[in-house]
């Protein structure tokens, strides 16, 4: 068979053609096979951080529903009260920290075992699946990181509401005894000042007051009268009392614990 040299051109470029596609086919399916054992354990390593995420959120939230149950079962003082209202919300905030860094995670690990499967099913840049898939693994073990911290924090912050409302209102301070007392004065001190109560009729005369009986009976008649008493404002004050016998006179009988 003889072929024209244009014939046998057009035979040469198609044939070129059929060489570079499949050359360019095993290239692809020699990247495509790279690409499958690193973004295979980029996907697996994701989704165990995006578990363990979802494990300390998980956590933290047991820890803050302790923390509200401890605060509603009452403390013991009101800066104990205060203190569990504080704790109780930094648990919930923590809560709800872990929770979204779990979120995260569980997003990351989506779109690295999107990666992985993208590669598996022979899709164009395996490469790029590659790194897509590393990055994806990286953020799913930062936001791992971060519920693991919340989830502490919430933990803390739980034990310290429980603490805060059992603590018990601080003793009352010692009486301070002044140094150089002797043993009873210090016992004394201590316990505060004896104090003595009587039993009084509603007329009975208290006090320790002195008159002079002579110098009040200006008259001489032996009895001081109301009049004669007007010169001492006490006795004057007290003149029913002391009068016994109710006869408008003060004997010196009556006047005897008063005079001189």
């Amino acid at each position: 068979m003889t072929y024209s040299n244009k014939t046998a051109s057009t035979l040469a470029i198609a044939l070129l053609a059929v060489l570079g596609t499949s050359a360019a086919q095993a290239q692809s399916k020699i990247e495509t096979g790279a690409a499958k054992a690193p973004t295979t354990n980029s996907a697996r390593s994701a989704v165990s951080d995006a578990e363990a995420a979802r494990a300390q959120a998980q956590a933290a939230q047991q820890a803050a529903e302790q923390a509200e149950a401890s605060k509603r079962s009452g403390a013991m003082t009101a800066e104990g009260a205060a203190q569990a209202e504080y704790q109780a919300y930094t648990a919930k905030q923590a809560s709800l920290e872990a929770q979204a860094a779990a979120n995260a995670a569980i997003n990351a690990a989506n779109q690295a075992t999107g990666a992985k499967a993208a590669v598996d099913g022979g899709g164009a840049q395996p490469f790029g699946s590659v790194v897509s898939a590393r990055q994806s693994a990286n953020e799913a073990r930062a936001a791992s990181d971060v519920a693991g911290n919340a989830a502490a924090n919430a933990n803390l912050a739980a034990q310290a509401t429980e603490q805060a409302v059992t603590a018990a209102p601080a003793p009352l301070p010692e009486a301070v005894i002044t140094s150089g007392l002797s043993a009873d004065a210090s016992a004394s001190a201590a316990v505060g000042p004896e104090v003595t109560f009587h039993s009084l009729p509603p007329d009975s005369v208290v006090g320790d007051y002195r008159v002079d009986f002579a110098a009040l009976d200006g008259n001489r008649d032996g009895r001081v009268s109301r009049g004669e008493a007007r010169s001492n404002a006490t006795l004057t004050a007290e003149f029913d009392a002391v009068d016994v016998d109710h006869n408008g006179g003060l004997s010196p009988h009556e006047l005897s614990g008063w005079t001189r």
